[in-house]
């Protein structure tokens, strides 16, 4: 097996290919390639786009959405509770109609009764 030759891309290049990956009707045509080279290319672009492999590491622990009301890392506070089977039955309809997650619905139910209470933040 002949190893290919890496070739540099021209602006030109690369903008045609964007082109093409982001127009819906352009058929994408492999499943894509896993493999140790491959990984590695993928590693040093990114490690070219962020300045150093330390910049790297320092932004993919950063990767992610933040806890709700999070300013310093860390978890929520978590409440647990049970219910009746007809009122989770009632809930994962309302989560399903609304599109909601049950911690959206759960986090909103308790803020609404804490509002009602005057106890809110």
């Amino acid at each position: 097996m002949t190893k290919k030759q890496k070739t540099e891309a021209t602006d030109e290049q690369l903008a045609a290919l964007a082109e093409r990956l982001q127009d819906p009707e352009h058929a994408i045509v492999s499943g894509g390639v896993a493999s140790d080279p491959v990984a590695a290319d993928g590693r040093a672009l990114l490690e070219r786009e962020y300045g150093s492999t330390a910049e790297l590491d320092q932004m993919l622990r950063q990767a992610g959405r933040p806890k709700v009301g999070q300013t310093a890392r860390g978890s929520s506070p978590t409440v647990r509770g049970r219910i009746s089977e007809a009122d989770y039955a009632a809930f994962k309809r309302l989560a399903e109609a609304t599109g909601r997650s049950q911690s959206e619905l759960v986090r909103e139910a308790v803020h609404d009764m804490l509002t009602r209470h005057q106890t809110a933040s």
